[in-house]
């Protein structure tokens, strides 16, 4: 990712990095603070620590005050800590027995004023995923926040793997108080969006951030590299079906801009790079990394770091709610104070690590 020292930035050349490459400074030790140098970039710094294939997602999310919005820019200087991925874990401190699995043909109970009612998809892993540990990293989260809440308010958390009914009709008729998890897109340039995006800025509120997720832009090594997101102008960009793409939107990059192409599945995002059908894939980072070890692509692929974007994703509200507000202000309190503790970073770690196992194994 591009570095600016006080003085000097570098290089574009020297900045980027392909996945799975090696960093310019020595191996970094794990548990200890790191000083980001000039030439360093985050990917590097996770290869160096972590090994080819080294997941950033987790040094961005240890230190995303720190390296700011845009983890494409790290400033020379800026202290680091290296969480080591193998360090023994916190165990869960979740209640599962908060957490259900609702069939879409069951009959749902009526709306409650007394109970905070939370409801959840699934297939997302590590994020929410029914048969995840703990329901995933999100799901924990926000188990955890509700335990632990002030005021100990009633909840219980509902996995309905009818992903499309969960804004319109569950939350917008107040049947399900809050929705995990979704992006926010960018409402400042609501004009830009898609109808999707344009929903959740007009009908929707937002919780605390749960987590932030890196985007990434990939081409093929050897080809030009981007410097902004309009040099993706007149390119064929593969994104996932069923993905987001409001992120996309934002810098304009829609038809007839560019050529969207929604693939089945990422590997077929990155085996289509990779033999030239498409000239970008779109993808968070921590989802690539798999994808592009399992399918023997670390020396084709390249990680376009300058045009990073952080995604944050969130617990939503209906507007509408007549207690949004106080439902918002109990989560987010709590939220708030597990971020301060370490609670939550030590739940986005686990999971995390062992989503880098199953990748790796």
């Amino acid at each position: 990712m591009k570095l600016h020292a006080p003085q000097t930035a570098c290089a574009l050349a020297l900045c980027l990095t392909a996945v799975g490459s090696t960093a310019f400074a020595d191996d970094i030790a794990c548990g200890t603070p790191y000083a980001i140098q000039s030439g360093d970039s985050l990917s590097a710094i996770a290869n160096n620590a972590y090994g080819p294939g080294g997941d950033f997602q987790i040094i961005y999310s240890a230190n995303a005050a720190a390296i700011g919005p845009n983890p494409g820019v790290i400033r020379v200087g800026t202290t680091l800590n290296i969480p080591c991925l193998d360090d023994e874990v916190v165990a869960s401190t979740a209640d599962t027995a908060a957490i259900t699995q609702i069939e879409t043909t069951e009959s749902l109970p009526a709306p409650t004023n007394d109970m905070i009612r939370v409801v959840a998809g699934s297939n997302w892993a590590p994020f929410v995923h029914e048969d995840q540990a703990q329901g995933g990293m999100l799901t924990e989260i926000v188990n955890v926040a509700l335990d632990t809440a002030e005021g100990n308010p009633e909840y219980r958390i509902d996995f309905i793997n009818d992903w499309g009914a969960h804004l319109t009709p569950l939350i917008s008729d107040h049947r399900y108080d809050f929705s995990l998890a979704w992006f926010q897109p960018n409402c400042d340039i609501v004009e830009r969006l898609g109808d999707g995006s344009k929903f959740r800025c007009n009908n929707l509120m937002w919780s605390e951030t749960l987590f932030e997720q890196i985007l990434g832009y990939y081409t093929v090594v050897g080809t030009a590299v981007p410097e902004t997101h309009a040099d993706l102008m007149g390119k064929t960009i593969c994104r996932p079906a069923g993905y987001s793409m409001f992120m996309l939107e934002e810098h304009e990059l829609v038809e007839p801009n560019v050529t969207i192409v929604r693939a089945d599945t990422p590997q077929a995002c990155f085996t289509g790079l990779a033999d030239g059908t498409y000239d970008v894939v779109a993808l968070a980072t921590e989802a690539s990394d798999g994808v592009i070890a399992s399918e023997g692509l670390s020396e084709v692929v390249t990680y376009n770091e300058p045009l990073s974007q952080v995604l944050t994703l969130h617990a939503v509200i209906s507007n509408t709610n007549p207690n949004a507000e106080a439902y918002l202000k109990t989560l987010d309190d709590s939220l708030i104070e597990m971020k301060t503790s370490g609670a939550w970073f030590e739940i986005v770690r686990r999971h995390l690590s062992e989503a880098r196992a199953a990748n790796q194994s």
